[in-house]
């Protein structure tokens, strides 16, 4: 559609267009019900603006210069001569020993068993149906071979 004539029409449909008086009187009535807001003092707003600059500014000195900000800086620690970085580091490395009583010796099997693969857990299973030994499946596990696993003869 060309451009023009678009215009055009728009322009002779839209001068048709009447708003009813009424509405009209309800809009304007409505506008001049709205009052303005009370110019704020320029005086109070600059003082405002000057404390919350001055606080800001306090509370960014405070956070660089406090002394927690530093690794290892606890009152405990403060009369070490130590590099503060390696003590820190120090804190989250695992111990040998925690970390091999925390190993889930059937991590394996779980991995197998949420891969889909139940061939390993059923011969488990069967093994422990067999013969009361020490090396019991976890619940989750059990669970899992009744579920999926038969016993053979």
């Amino acid at each position: 559609m060309n451009r023009k004539c678009w215009e055009s029409f728009y322009h002779h449909d839209s001068g048709q267009l009447q708003v009813p008086a009424s509405l009209d009187e309800k809009l304007l009535s409505s506008a001049r019900a709205i009052k303005p807001r009370r110019p704020v003092n320029s005086t109070s707003s600059r003082l405002l603006s000057k404390a919350a600059s001055g606080f800001g500014a306090i509370a960014i000195a405070i956070v660089l210069l406090h002394p927690a900000q530093y690794i290892g800086a606890t009152p405990g620690q403060i009369g070490h001569q130590n590099n503060s970085r390696e003590l820190g580091l120090e804190r989250y490395r695992t111990k040998p020993g925690n970390q091999a009583a925390r190993q889930d010796t059937w991590h394996a099997l779980r991995t197998e068993v949420k891969a889909g693969n139940y061939m390993e857990l059923c011969a488990q299973w069967r093994r422990q149906q067999r013969s009361a030994g020490d090396n019991t499946l976890p619940a989750d596990l059990a669970s899992k071979a009744r579920q999926h696993c038969r016993i053979l003869p």
